[in-house]
């Protein structure tokens, strides 16, 4: 295998307006404009709104590009995919919570949640890594009837155990279908992961701990590394959130991709603090998450 690039990207809200506007189309170019400059074999999107948007942004990258989508969006219709100047296969939609995983979580609304509230995708890119994506459940809080607000301090604390909940949950369920798909290709699993790297649900995501990547041992079939430890120092964050920098997004890699990195940064030049309020940013052009990217040298 040659030199790769793998990039991540939360790109906020980006879904196609019936009509075009001057800030979806300011948008769409700023974005590509990233996307053509880092140049990724491999680029993890979350938060594409439709599938018209993606078509958009590959439009905008020109010829030779290609991209895939998850089939399963959120309620408000955002989704992840893979965008690569390769061509990309599916291979596996990650939706179900699983019998091995943790099937079923209490629901704000006193129901049960048995799958993840995206889908997480498996691709295969090109004769390259095998890329899996996924946009974890946030920590916005809502309440019984999609309230934003909680009546009381103890529905506040109900509340932020559900997301928890739901958040461990989706994690479990992407690790364990990792347990069963990891065979040797080189694996990569990126995206919003909506924690920091030392959260349980962040750590649990990379399988059995190691004590030194250049030793082979049995955990090695499904082990995998998170980068954020080789950020450089002041960018190792990835949001920006009350003037905090959190790291959230990550890049998480096989054994014998972790061998051969060579650097990774997070592109935070552009982003600015952000709220917990949307109505500011409803006509954003830079995204409030900055893209992570990580490079590695070829093999042999």
């Amino acid at each position: 295998m040659g030199a790769l690039t793998v990039m991540t990207w939360n790109v906020e809200n980006l879904f196609r307006p019936a009509q075009a506007t001057d800030a979806y189309r300011r948008k769409v170019d700023y974005l590509a404009r990233i996307i053509a400059t880092v140049r990724p074999d491999a680029l993890a999107v979350q938060e594409i709104g439709d599938p018209g948007a993606m078509a958009d942004l590959v439009a905008a990258l020109g010829d030779g590009w290609h991209a895939a989508l998850s089939d399963h969006p959120d309620g408000r219709g955002i989704r992840v995919g893979v965008l690569a100047p390769h061509p990309v296969a599916v291979e596996a939609q990650i939706v179900e919570f699983g019998p091995t995983g943790l099937p079923e979580v209490p629901d704000v609304d006193g129901g049960t949640l048995t799958a993840m509230g995206r889908g997480a995708v498996q691709v295969r890119v090109g004769d390259g890594p095998r890329v899996v994506t996924a946009h974890l459940k946030s920590k916005l809080l809502t309440f019984p009837q999609g309230r934003r607000a909680p009546r009381d301090e103890d529905e506040r604390a109900r509340g932020a155990a559900y997301a928890l909940l739901r958040r461990a949950a989706e994690a479990v369920a992407v690790r364990v279908h990792l347990n069963a798909v990891m065979d040797g290709v080189p694996t990569v699993l990126c995206g919003d992961l909506n924690d920091g790297p030392d959260a349980v649900t962040t750590t649990l995501l990379g399988g059995p701990e190691d004590a030194d990547p250049r030793r082979p041992d049995k955990g090695d079939r499904v082990r995998l590394y998170n980068l954020a430890t080789l950020l450089p120092a002041g960018r190792a964050y990835s949001r920006i959130y009350r003037g905090r920098g959190e790291l959230i997004d990550h890049i998480l890699v096989s054994r014998e991709l972790r061998l051969r990195v060579t650097g990774v940064d997070s592109l935070v030049d552009d982003i600015g603090s952000i709220t917990a309020s949307l109505a500011d940013r409803r006509d954003a052009i830079v995204p409030d998450h900055a893209p992570v990217v990580a490079r590695f040298a070829a093999s042999g």
